[in-house]
């Protein structure tokens, strides 16, 4: 017997699985920039960290939220603009 998994669920793991790709990117991405650029600071892994994190988290958002597009929440037609077209 099959545990099924609920939709909520799904969009969990796949922010999830983003956020690990996306930080693990900018972690590698940081690392071969500090190491090959800027003396091996510190700054760089930290910095590429931190933009693959934001990255992720505005995909998270954007999967959460996903009733609003562009920035505007959806709406359902009036009467008047379907009969306006």
């Amino acid at each position: 017997m099959a545990v099924e998994k609920i939709p909520s669920e799904d969009i969990f793991d796949q922010a999830t699985a983003n956020l690990l790709v996306k930080a693990g990117l900018g972690l590698s991405i940081g690392v071969v920039a500090s190491a090959l650029l800027f003396k091996r600071r510190m700054w760089p892994v930290t910095f590429f960290t931190g933009a693959g994190v934001g990255a992720a988290y505005a995909d998270a958002q954007r999967i959460f939220d996903s009733v609003g597009t562009l920035g505007r929440p959806a709406t359902k037609p009036t009467e008047e603009s379907t009969n306006n077209a």
